[in-house]
């Protein structure tokens, strides 16, 4: 019944919640001034990436398979509203936090979200801090 009910969704989604130590994650970032929410969002596609599962997605009762993931974070705009911004998921660490810093930069400026649902299945992330969401 679970499936079919995520099969017929009109937003389809898991959701898995987890307590996770990210002190190591923290210092990491601090001693490589690099952002704590593109570092987070970085391990979540490592650590989606080998799993097949997650690159499937059910669209009008059929099951889509996606070659390639993306992250998805939430910035905060220069209206001090929430946008969505997806990052494609690339193993290189420098190169997905450039890709991260620009397209977040390029978001909170614009008020546009980045949407990259066409060619990727995106792993939304959700980490709200001192926003009210109605």
């Amino acid at each position: 019944m679970a499936f079919e009910l995520w099969m017929k969704a009109p937003n389809p989604m898991v959701t898995f919640f987890k307590t996770l130590d990210v002190s190591n994650l923290v210092m990491y970032s601090k001693k490589k001034c690099l952002k704590f929410n593109m570092l987070l969002d970085y391990c979540i596609g490592r650590a989606v990436e080998p799993i097949k599962e997650f690159y499937t997605l059910p669209v009008d009762d059929k099951l889509f398979q996606y070659d390639a993931i993306a992250v998805n974070t939430i910035v905060k705009n220069r209206n001090n509203e929430v946008s969505s911004c997806d990052i494609s998921h690339l193993d290189d660490l420098d190169v997905f936090n450039r890709e991260y810093l620009k397209y977040t930069a390029q978001v909170a400026e614009s008020c546009m979200d980045r949407d990259l649902l066409e060619n990727h299945m995106v792993i939304g992330t959700s980490a709200i801090l001192g926003t009210e969401i109605d």
